[in-house]
């Protein structure tokens, strides 16, 4: 492995070791990442991290963070021939890398919502499970993950508790589609979209349009179809 990696902040990045790679659908994979930097780490659901992954740094949203046990589960979509995608499709265990952070990124819930609503792709999975993971156990759940039909039972076999909105031609047709026949608990709820840029605006538009207050909406759009300077645009506007 090359020398430490350094972010503009001078941190110096902690060495990390795959411990456990799981086929969680065709595309999608888990894999846990462990070692003693781990141990005690301050993380807050929904926080990102920077993965090596070959000589690029990648941020990720770890799904689970176990300080004690010094161990963090990232969910990877393995998609065309990208870095990331390489290194995770090449990834077994004993495979050692580079992780730099926590950052804040999608911020959770505050206090105690009366529901709460996620909408996502397949990118979006391990934040999900962070930050429904994070909700007390009495805040009622709903919303979907848009997969492709193949990566449908990824969702089942790790656990999260969302539905699937089976992907059209078009990215986030489905969720468009599932949103505009649901009906919205009354109450303080939270919602969060994540995902796509352009499906994620939409969603947004939609939901205010149906008088759902901004500050209910946590908005994180990762990527988008037309590129990152297209996401970023987006971004700024949100």
């Amino acid at each position: 492995m090359a020398g430490p990696l350094r972010t503009s902040s001078s941190r110096t990045a902690c060495v990390v070791q795959v411990t456990e790679v799981e086929l969680l659908s065709p595309r999608i994979r888990r894999i846990r990442l462990a070692g003693p930097d781990i141990q005690g780490m301050q993380w807050s659901p929904g926080d990102k991290i920077k993965i090596q992954a070959g000589n690029k740094l990648k941020s990720y949203t770890p799904a689970r963070v176990h300080p004690e046990e010094g161990w963090m589960d990232i969910v990877f979509f393995l998609h065309g021939n990208g870095v990331a995608s390489e290194w995770a499709k090449n990834a077994t265990v004993g495979l050692h890398t580079e992780i730099i952070g926590p950052a804040k990124s999608m911020p959770g819930a505050e206090g105690e919502p009366d529901w709460a609503l996620f909408l996502g792709d397949e990118t979006t999975i391990g934040l999900a499970t962070a930050l429904l993971e994070s909700l007390p156990a009495s805040v009622p759940v709903d919303g979907v993950i848009e997969l492709d039909e193949s990566d449908a039972r990824a969702l089942q076999v790790f656990g999260l508790p969302l539905g699937v909105a089976p992907r059209t031609s078009q990215h986030g047709q489905s969720l468009l589609a599932w949103l505009a026949d649901t009906d919205l608990p009354e109450g303080n709820g939270v919602i969060w979209l994540s995902g796509e840029a352009t499906t994620v605006s939409e969603l947004k538009a939609h939901l205010m349009e149906r008088g759902v207050e901004r500050t209910q909406l946590k908005i994180k759009p990762y990527w988008s179809v037309r590129g990152h300077a297209h996401r970023k645009a987006i971004q700024a506007h949100l």
